[in-house]
């Protein structure tokens, strides 16, 4: 009995002991899990303990390009290259974020994009490297003309606010209108890159107005008069119905041959009655030679001995075309044309540019495809490129 009694005793003192303990111990706070936010779209989801929705993405590309040895594969106008290799290759990482959330007055959005490359054959000059925002990771400065630029590059692409019909920040110029569906073959946009900018827009029933001020800096780089005094100044038109969109644009600016303005338009054509997903683009612009990177970029109308034109005024337009077909869900093919006329320079090397390219893509899974594509282009006094590229993409 006495041993009996002395194990319910032990038992029943640290059962109380226990319950001492268990009572002094903090009680753990509940565990905030991320939640789903549907209200954008798929891929946000709530930043914990506030009404905002989060979405992150990105992108990493390899390529591989081999070229005339006169010039890389053609992304812009006719260059000489530094090097004689009739090959490539070029490594690029994006990563955007986008932050949203509802308030009185409509949504109100943010959006970063950033970008890194790794590419020995990227440059610095009046059309490209300075009005795309590069910033060189070498250490070197950067440099006029086609100087090499360096070989690690990273930039800021895109950051831009956004609530209720006002934009403002660094984004695609709504002159622009995408209607290529190639790889990064030149599509002979105007904006470069990308534009500060200071945006209006309005929409219903399928119909917008945008109204906008952008930084002349972006657009025209060293064509820019040291002395400029205003943005310039753009304006849209959109149409979004079933079977098709488009848009209706227009631009005016100032330079250091003068001012002036251009005029694009754009139309997309749905043609899912061949093949789901195939879809026509074609665009046309026409500017007046001061300001003729309204219509493709390029050199402006600069009169005067020792330029490029042979006197003032003149104009510059340009036409595209570009066709996407799905041979099956998983594999497409895109081809596109492009030509450019300058007429002030009739007669005389540079007055026209023919570009072409065709490409096959398979995207086996969602979120990876791999493409390569052949491209060519022309400018006249200069020898024909030939060029291909071969392509793979990790996006999420």
């Amino acid at each position: 009995m006495k041993l009996k009694t002395l194990l319910l005793g032990s038992a029943g003192a640290l059962a109380v002991a226990g319950g001492a303990q268990a009572a002094d111990l903090s009680v753990a706070e509940p565990v905030e899990y991320v939640k789903v936010c549907d209200a954008f779209g798929a891929g946000y989801w709530y930043i914990p303990g506030t009404d905002t929705c989060l979405k992150i993405g990105g992108l990493v590309r390899f390529e591989a390009k081999f070229h005339s040895a006169v010039n890389e594969y053609p992304t812009g106008a006719y260059q000489t290259l530094a090097h004689s290799a009739a090959w490539d290759f070029t490594t690029e990482a994006r990563l955007t974020v986008t932050a949203k959330s509802m308030t009185e007055y409509g949504p109100l959005t943010g959006y970063i994009e950033l970008r890194a490359k790794s590419d020995n054959a990227d440059r610095t000059n009046a059309a490209y490297g300075d009005r795309a925002g590069w910033s060189n990771l070498t250490g070197a400065q950067p440099q006029s003309g086609n100087a090499l630029y360096g070989t690690k590059l990273a930039y800021l692409d895109s950051a831009w606010l956004e609530l209720g019909p006002l934009l403002v920040g660094r984004t695609q110029s709504l002159y622009e209108y995408n209607a290529w569906y190639n790889f990064d073959f030149n599509d002979l946009d105007a904006d470069a890159g990308g534009n500060d900018q200071v945006r209006l827009s309005w929409a219903m029933s399928g119909f917008g107005i945008q109204l906008g001020i952008e930084d002349p800096r972006d657009r025209w780089g060293t064509d820019l008069s040291l002395s400029y005094s205003m943005p310039d100044i753009v304006a849209a038109i959109t149409v979004a119905q079933g079977h098709w969109d488009g848009q209706l644009s227009v631009g005016y600016g100032q330079t250091s041959a003068g001012s002036g303005f251009g005029v694009q338009a754009g139309l997309t054509i749905k043609l899912d009655g061949i093949t789901k997903g195939d879809k026509l683009g074609l665009k046309a612009a026409w500017a007046q030679g001061q300001v003729g990177g309204f219509a493709g970029g390029g050199v402006n109308n600069f009169g005067g001995a020792g330029s490029l034109s042979t006197g003032a005024g003149g104009s510059v337009w340009m036409a595209s075309a570009s066709f996407l077909h799905f041979w099956a869900p998983t594999v497409s093919s895109a081809i596109g044309v492009t030509y450019q006329n300058r007429s002030w320079l009739t007669g005389t090397t540079g007055a026209t540019r023919w570009q072409a390219a065709v490409n096959l893509v398979w995207a086996p899974v969602t979120g990876f495809s791999a493409g390569a594509e052949l491209g060519w282009a022309k400018v006249d006094g200069s020898p024909d490129l030939w060029a291909a590229k071969i392509r793979l993409d990790r996006s999420w």
